[in-house]
């Protein structure tokens, strides 16, 4: 038995499954996974077996992911192409794209035409073949569609072109598509949406971490895509950057340790942290799209600015808000890359007294990651009793010194420490 009909014998339950009651499209689908494999190239074929092979990479603490819309970021798909070298020394093994597909007709995306005015789908293959080569996986949304069968040969057909993963917000959609490329394509992934960054903007605008202690138990064994934001808006607060919404452009003292604070969070939770480009230099938001007719009457124009390169011209300054927020949120990639216990996606609750503070830990085998994040304006303790259950010397992982929790800990205003903690015995 060959390994493609292992793994078609190992994945057609969960597809049988997935289209219940459907056993013709079942039949359709397999075949068209096996042909899209038999007719891929040689190259693809390898990667993605390669890929396929580390199981954890989603789940692993040197993942990163970046976000953009090509066009707004970088002018166009060989703009995006002239980006690696800073994506790969930024971290990012993963860029999400957005919306780079000619409109069809009906008003839907048209997945096998790339839109013009980011170039052809040759320009598309060149960028998956450079990214590929820089360790970086190119990654598209894609909506589900009413004909299945449509659908999933279109994803096919771009993984023939160099994609190696789609977000899909549909579960049903992207049980099915999961099945098809774990028989097809080895090493692509269907990635689950974002459940949204709504409980910390509702925490930070309170002051009360309640939302965001809600939010963070629900993380516990997930590897979904965590984003401070997204591409939409952030429900019940409208739209903004990063940056803008934690206040930095209304000079709030806090706004730069707020956003920080955002990316401390989504860098050490479990799943697949997504930074959206430009928010690692606090770009803000960009309110010219109300002088333009097309653009005036979509709200979400507003943190889809072009490049802020303003900002990354002084990214290397630390006098500057840019080159502060910069300094710190790369600083915690660092950290995150030297850190096992944020590998996997085991969370453990951790309850503390007060409105402020949510705090959760990430286990490893003999020490324990303690991440403790204060909403509020204010200044805020952990108390010597609520640490109990450590030994008293911790390690402070993102300032590199020893601290004594024998009379608890203190965080800054908007601030967070992760300590790295060992359980009493």
């Amino acid at each position: 038995m060959s390994e493609l009909d292992d793994r078609i014998e190992a994945h057609i339950p969960a597809l049988r499954e997935a289209l219940a009651g459907q056993d013709e499209v079942v039949d359709v689908l397999v075949d068209a996974a096996t042909h899209a494999w038999l007719t891929r190239s040689l190259d693809l074929r390898v990667h993605g077996e390669q890929r396929a092979q580390a199981r954890d990479r989603l789940t692993s603490r040197f993942t990163l992911g970046g976000a953009c819309f090509a066009g707004r970021y970088a002018g166009n798909l060989a703009g995006l192409r002239d980006e690696i070298p800073y994506l790969r020394d930024l971290g990012v093994t993963l860029l999400r794209v957005e919306s780079p597909f000619e409109t069809g007709a009906d008003g839907t995306p048209d997945l096998r035409r790339i839109d013009r005015g980011l170039g052809s789908l040759q320009r598309m293959v060149e960028l998956t073949d450079a990214l590929r080569l820089a360790g970086i996986s190119l990654a598209l949304p894609v909506a589900a569609s009413g004909d299945v069968v449509a659908f999933v040969r279109d994803v096919l057909f771009l993984v023939d072109h160099g994609v190696e993963a789609f977000v899909v917000d549909d579960t049903a959609t992207a049980a099915v598509l999961a099945a098809v490329l774990a028989i097809s394509a080895p090493g692509v992934v269907v990635l689950p949406g974002s459940p949204g960054a709504a409980p910390l903007w509702q925490s930070f605008l309170t002051g009360h971490a309640a939302p965001l202690r809600r939010a963070i138990r629900w993380r516990d064994g997930s590897s979904r895509v965590v984003a401070v934001r997204d591409a939409e808006a952030v429900d019940g607060l409208g739209c903004g950057t990063t940056a803008s919404l934690a206040g930095v452009d209304t000079d709030d003292p806090h706004g730069e340790a707020r956003a920080v604070l955002a990316h401390a969070l989504a860098l050490s939770v479990p799943g697949i942290p997504m930074l959206w480009l430009g928010d690692e230099v606090g770009q803000l938001d960009d309110p010219s799209y109300r002088d333009d007719p097309d653009r005036r009457g979509d709200e979400r124009w507003l943190h889809r600015g072009q490049n802020p390169r303003d900002r990354y011209a002084t990214r290397a300054d630390a006098t500057t808000s840019a080159g502060r927020m910069f300094s710190a949120i790369t600083k915690l990639i660092a950290v995150r890359h030297t850190t096992p216990e944020f590998d996997g996606t085991r969370l453990v609750g951790f309850d503390v007294p007060g409105d402020t503070i949510a705090a959760f830990q990430r286990p490893d085998d003999d020490t324990v990651v303690l991440v403790l994040a204060n909403v509020g304006a204010e200044a805020a303790s952990v108390d010597a009793t609520t640490l109990s259950g450590f030994e008293p010397a911790a390690w402070d992982l993102i300032e590199g010194v020893e601290v004594d929790m024998t009379d608890g800990v203190t965080l800054a205003p908007c601030g967070f420490r992760w300590l790295r903690v060992t359980p009493r015995g």
